[in-house]
């Protein structure tokens, strides 16, 4: 299997469409970062010309032109970080949607191996970093260039070696970011990787505290989040090291820019009056640059989020979408396996060797076999969690990969063995298939799924909150939710993998006979090992080895399959 890209190359280029979408609001970024920076000059400007003025005997006041620029250089300053940050954060909305929607697509086969905290990081820290690039560059860098290079034109009115002089210095001072980038990147990645593995390590014993515990491996698990930690730390230091180093270059450069311009006008090169206004222009040219300098000495750790986001944006689908797809044209569909084969990316072993059968329309099957034997691969491909090497999947006649996903998805709804519920009250979870779903559904679907009593039974009834991953409540009430959720949405195919494995035998009971209630109006694939759930089914299908080995209802395997005997040994004198 093809292991996903972890990151991109030239990321910060690549965020820049997301800049330009909105070209109105860019262009007033740009604009509040240009009178921002031009009031962060011409305020000191008209001060220290007044000040010259003062010191020479002239007696202009400008004081009415001062305090005007007062008022706007305090109008700019919040214009440029109300507009700058509003609208970066619109920016990341919509970067974190097209993060879920590449983590959607590439849902399951291109995930395998990534760790759950680790793409927490990424879509909480990593999506958050780009931040910065989109509120500090673009009104930033635009206008503290353009006035830089307007104050250093002004300064060459007065004194044309003073200007160059600036130039240089803003010069070198913008090429230290440039010539330690490379660096600065790699940094930020190792920095970035180290951040992500540690939220892996801690989600994983976060959600193992019960094992671990079990175990008594608490410490061992505490030691490896700490090495993470440990390694992370180091990185960080050593990206620290290469900004601090920036930081004293360009301080040290600002100053013997300050330095010359000093000598200058000690040396009496410059008119007394403009002596002031030299001094703070200087000042004010290199500061802009100097701030942009700061910004960059950051970059390193951007550019590496970024690469990490825009990595996961840019996978392509696990399985393609057709170009012109199909509907599902029967409302009872019937189901069909036809000689599929399939093996896993990476694998030389096939799981599935020319497997058919099929579901009619209304019907309800159960796969059994044993552990291995490719039942839940089959359930898998009928989802396109995968599509099938050889053969097909239909339903109602339709290969599974003509259908659009929306249409497979509304079509088709699976109850997994492992169960997942959000922290969100049991009618919330219960909708999660169909939110606009009214009560009166919600509670139908908890009956027939055999969930309505215990929920009643708590505190605040459906509105009681599940907690994380269904933390408040039993295996078997997850359960329960899961199938009611499933039946909440009316999908007319419906999976059950496992299902009611975590039921005790009246609860399951009480399952089935909610399901007999609507018997006929889906058509219903039970993935099972219980007799007691087989027995219920229409027909049985024996997978042995990726093949369908024997077909028909319990009692005709049972008299006609030693395999299926052997299977079912031990159960087939439960009630």
């Amino acid at each position: 299997m093809t292991t996903p890209a972890t990151s991109v190359d030239r990321p910060l280029w690549r965020l820049l469409p997301y800049m330009a979408s909105r070209p109105l609001v860019f262009s007033l970024v740009i604009a509040s970062g240009l009178v921002n920076y031009c009031m962060v000059v011409l305020l000191p400007a008209l001060t220290a010309y007044q000040l010259g003025g003062l010191l020479t005997g002239r007696t202009e006041s400008l004081a009415s032109q001062i305090t005007i620029a007062v008022l706007v250089a305090g109008v700019a300053g919040w214009w440029q970080t109300h507009i700058g940050h509003d609208w970066a954060y619109r920016l990341l909305k919509v970067l974190r949607l097209r993060l879920f929607d590449g983590l959607e697509r590439a849902t399951p086969g291109r995930l395998l191996g990534r760790r759950t905290g680790e793409l927490a990081d990424i879509a909480k820290n990593d999506v958050s970093a780009t931040e910065m690039f989109f509120a500090h560059t673009a009104g930033d860098y635009v206008g503290a260039v353009a006035v830089s290079l307007a104050s250093v034109a002004v300064v060459a009115s007065i004194d044309v070696p003073s200007a160059a002089v600036i130039a240089v210095m803003m010069l070198l001072v913008a090429v230290v970011p440039v010539a330690l980038s490379r660096r600065a990147g790699e940094q930020g990645r190792a920095v970035r990787d180290a951040a992500g593995a540690v939220a892996g390590e801690t989600v994983d014993v976060i959600q193992g505290l019960r094992e671990l515990a079990l175990a008594r491996r608490g410490r061992e698990a505490a030691d490896r989040v700490l090495a993470r930690a440990q390694e992370l730390r180091v990185r960080r230091r050593a990206y620290a090291r290469r900004a601090g180093l920036e930081l004293v270059v360009s301080e040290l450069l600002l100053g013997l820019g300050l330095l010359a311009l000093t000598f200058r006008a000690v040396a009496g090169a410059v008119e007394p009056r403009w002596i002031p206004v030299l001094i703070v222009l200087g000042v004010s040219a290199l500061a802009p640059i100097a701030t942009v300098s700061a910004t960059a000495r950051t970059l390193g750790d951007v550019r590496a989020a970024a690469g990490r986001v825009l990595a996961i944006i840019g996978y392509s689908p696990h399985v393609w979408e057709p170009e012109a797809p199909e509907p599902v044209r029967d409302a009872l569909p019937a189901v069909a396996f036809d000689h599929v084969r399939f093996g896993y990316p990476g694998s030389a072993h096939e799981v599935l060797r020319e497997a058919s059968f099929q579901i009619r329309a209304g019907e309800i099957v159960a796969l059994v076999g044993a552990s291995g034997a490719g039942k839940t691969t089959l359930a898998n491909l009928l989802l396109r969690f995968w599509d099938v090497s050889a053969g097909a999947v239909t339903i109602g006649g339709v290969d599974v990969r003509n259908l659009s996903t929306s249409e497979l998805r509304t079509t088709v709804t699976v109850v997994p063995q492992d169960v997942y519920l959000f922290h969100d009250t049991i009618a919330g979870n219960i909708k999660l298939g169909r939110p606009d779903a009214t009560d009166v559904e919600v509670e139908r679907a908890a009956r027939l799924a055999g969930a309505h009593d215990f929920i009643t039974a708590l505190p605040q009834g459906y509105q009681t909150l599940c907690g994380e991953r269904g933390a408040s409540l039993s295996g078997g009430q997850r359960q329960r939710i899961a199938i009611a959720r499933a039946l909440l949405t009316g999908a007319p195919v419906l999976v059950l993998d496992e299902a009611v494995s975590s039921l005790d035998t009246e609860t399951e009971r009480a399952v089935h006979d909610g399901l007999a209630a609507t018997r006929g109006t889906r058509t219903t694939l039970i993935i099972a090992h219980r007799i007691s759930t087989i027995r219920r089914a229409d027909r049985v299908v024996l997978l042995d080895g990726g093949v369908v080995v024997a077909t028909g209802t319990h009692d005709e395997l049972v008299t006609g399959s030693r395999a299926y005997r052997r299977l079912t040994a031990g159960q087939l004198d439960a009630p």
